[in-house]
């Protein structure tokens, strides 16, 4: 899968998914530029290893809350032909209790911010006709939401709803936009301590890895998914297969 020259913008990449989406991406062919809301060693560190397969790589620091900082980040871009949204928050409140600031944060980063990233990325696509792909990192509980998690479950199922309208927009212009719904991922935000309790509801057995996710990302950039556009498509051992809707408390 040879994505050689391309020019790819991913968020949150300085650990996790993001940095797993990242180095993907680089060893595929991908000049990419690491991303995170602040100079910190992990951001460096995530850029140094991503340099190490793809020299021209960059690192971008801009907060994702913050719309004039979002549109800093494209102000120095000239091409762009791959945005991965990757980047999220999330922090517990009980519905009846849950500040107003935390869901605007949540929401800020979790749905404005990927149509915020979306419209400058699109610009840019539209540029000699190229067109380009986008992929939104979605998650189950956009489809079965997670108790105390009512503001980041409603910002996933924004994100599918935005991929499609994205989607149908467009298209036109040789740009498809589709989601990636992951579901559980062995991450730093995956305790060791409540994966046994996870994996019990998952018919894999098993949680994900980074690089799945990872993998998944990079066919949906290649010429070989140019017919797909508007898609949602769940990695999560079978989570949802009934068992999630049935554990409110994963």
């Amino acid at each position: 899968m040879n994505l050689n020259g391309r020019v790819a913008l991913v968020t949150g990449s300085s650990r996790g998914i993001g940095k797993s989406i990242a180095l993907t991406l680089a060893a595929r062919g991908c000049r990419v530029i690491v991303h995170g809301s602040r100079n910190s060693d992990a951001l460096q560190a995530a850029l140094a290893e991503v340099r190490a397969i793809s020299p021209a790589s960059i690192s971008k620091i801009a907060e994702l809350a913050d719309g004039a900082a979002i549109r800093a980040l494209f102000s120095d871009l000239d091409r762009l032909d791959i945005l991965v949204n990757n980047a999220a928050t999330q922090s517990p409140g009980a519905f009846c209790d849950l500040p107003e600031a935390d869901w605007d944060r949540v929401l800020d980063v979790n749905l404005k911010a990927p149509f915020l990233l979306a419209q400058q990325a699109a610009r840019l696509m539209q540029q000699g006709g190229r067109g380009g792909k986008i992929i939104n990192i979605s998650s189950v509980h956009a489809y079965a939401p997670r108790r105390n998690y009512p503001h980041y479950s409603s910002a996933k199922g924004g994100l599918e709803t935005l991929t499609r309208s994205m989607a149908l927009e467009l298209a036109p212009f040789n740009i498809q936009v589709n989601s990636v719904v992951a579901g559980a991922i062995d991450t730093e935000l995956t305790p060791g301590d409540r994966q046994d309790k996870i994996t019990s509801a998952i018919p894999a057995g098993r949680v994900g890895s980074p690089e799945e996710i990872a993998r998944l990302v990079a066919f949906l950039s290649s010429n070989e998914c140019d017919y797909l556009t508007g898609a949602s498509i769940t990695a999560d051992g079978g989570l949802t297969l009934g068992f999630c809707a049935s554990r409110p408390d994963l």
